[in-house]
């Protein structure tokens, strides 16, 4: 239907249709406040640092960056939805509510529960690595999860979907990663736990 329809109108729909309790929903019960250096670029991690980077100076990201580095990182960290919201709606200069907070609230955190999307957006470093440049010179190493110098998106990327599991682990599109995650052995589940428990406990020193 929104290939039909065009992916803009296809959101002016979803706000007419559901707004004004579409701006309060919370899938997940997200409740952590969005890290500053969101307002400053200055974070080690490289992907956020650029797109955030561009976002303050030229108002504008291309969709990739908005939803899997930008958004990528707020839903797996677990931020609140209205601080995502805000935050997109004063970035970008093609942010109007009506656009925004539909792609923003649904497609990028599904704080909707499946409305707009269907499946929640996510990814480890493995997929920006493959997307962009970005993981060149990071501070972080893409390929690690456990360590202390390990993107942080890898371990936040198993933590997410652990968490969730009850929600999401029937989900027909998350199968594999839940097959995945529960192949593992309980002490790599445990160190990747130990590792995202500690990028959220510092995430503002990320």
């Amino acid at each position: 239907m929104r290939q039909i329809l065009g992916w803009r109108e296809y959101m002016r729909g979803i706000y007419w249709m559901k707004m004004p309790a579409f701006a309060s929903m919370n899938f997940f019960g997200h409740k952590r406040k969005l890290p500053d250096w969101y307002w400053t670029g200055e974070t080690k991690m490289n992907c956020l640092k650029h797109a955030i980077g561009q976002s303050l100076e030229a108002a504008y990201a291309h969709h990739i960056q908005r939803l899997m580095v930008t958004g990528n990182f707020a839903l797996l960290a677990g931020i609140a939805p209205e601080e995502v919201d805000f935050w997109y709606l004063g970035i970008y200069i093609d942010a109007i509510e009506w656009v925004e907070i539909t792609n923003t609230r649904g497609m990028s955190q599904y704080a909707d529960g499946g409305i707009t999307g269907s499946k929640p957006y996510t990814a480890s470093a493995n997929y920006i690595h493959k997307m962009s440049n970005y993981c060149e010179g990071c501070y972080y190493d893409r390929t690690e999860r456990t360590t202390d110098n390990a993107c942080p998106f890898n371990s936040l990327y198993w933590d997410f979907h652990d968490r969730n599991a009850k929600k999401l682990q029937d989900h027909p599109r998350l199968r594999m990663v839940y097959n995945l995650w529960n192949k593992m052995e309980a002490g790599q589940k445990e160190a990747i736990l130990k590792r995202a428990a500690y990028c959220l406990e510092n995430i503002e020193r990320l």
